[in-house]
């Protein structure tokens, strides 16, 4: 159960109904803060929907921030999403078995993004290597796109841990299939 309330219809003006446009419990707990809201929804709209960023990968990255956060909703979300963005079934179980340690079918650059993520995450940035492999794959802006991504979500799953956010019922199967580990 969240630590908060979420927002009920009559907490909404019409002035702030773009912002709780999405009907997630996400959205319905930060809009108690609205402006901050507005633009953190922003951001995270650039980033789904303008970053000039491989879909498929960032989805990658995205997966690996709520897997190693153990953030279930994020984690959720992102398994439905990354489908809609490129990845596959697959590659959501080799991203879980790459993470575990296991040696997976990735190539090198996907490897550096799953393993530079987690890097990021655990720590405070990416190594030397893995930077290193992607920059040579991707240009600046890239790599400037794909290191807002990672501290976009690191930034989101502290958010949604400490709140703790309730997964919707329609997301719940996604974490089913694909379980965090404890």
């Amino acid at each position: 159960m969240a630590r908060i309330p979420y927002l009920s219809e009559a907490d909404i003006t019409d002035d702030n109904r773009d912002v709780l446009e999405r009907r997630i419990n996400l959205y319905w707990a930060a809009g108690h803060a609205i402006g901050g809201a507005r633009n953190f929804s922003n951001m995270g709209l650039w980033l789904r929907f303008d970053s000039k960023f491989d879909t498929r990968l960032r989805e990658f990255a995205i997966l690996t921030v709520g897997y190693v956060t153990r953030a279930p909703y994020e984690w959720a979300q992102h398994c439905k999403l990354a489908l809609d963005f490129g990845a596959t079934e697959q590659d959501i179980r080799q991203l879980m078995a790459e993470l575990d340690g296991e040696d997976t079918g990735f190539n090198a650059v996907e490897k550096a993004i799953i393993h530079g993520t987690a890097e990021m995450v655990r720590g405070t940035k990416m190594s030397d290597a893995h930077w290193d492999t992607l920059s040579a794959e991707y240009g600046t802006e890239l790599m400037v796109e794909l290191v807002m991504t990672v501290s976009f979500y690191v930034g989101l799953v502290r958010f949604l841990n400490t709140m703790e956010i309730d997964l919707e019922p329609e997301i719940r199967p996604w974490l089913d299939k694909f379980p965090l580990p404890a």
